[in-house]
């Protein structure tokens, strides 16, 4: 439950009218890292293909929030 709930405030994050456009921007890029077929590593390699999805898509978003909080202050 706690990582739906993370999912639920990236996806406030990136709908919310005060957050800057390059946060929105590296989020969108995230989702759409996500759910490209097109990978660094492919997916049908077992274990590697998604854990290489969970590591570019948790860096983009960790950049996003430290820019966001960066913002914010």
């Amino acid at each position: 439950m706690r990582l739906w709930t993370r999912i639920e405030s990236w996806a406030k994050l990136l709908f919310r009218r005060d957050t800057p456009w390059k946060v929105k921007a590296i989020l969108g890029f995230a989702i759409v890292y996500l759910l490209s077929p097109f990978d660094l590593v492919p997916d049908w390699i077992i274990g590697f293909g998604f854990l290489d999805d969970f590591t570019v898509v948790s860096l983009l978003v960790a950049w996003a929030i430290k820019i966001a909080e960066k913002h914010k202050k």
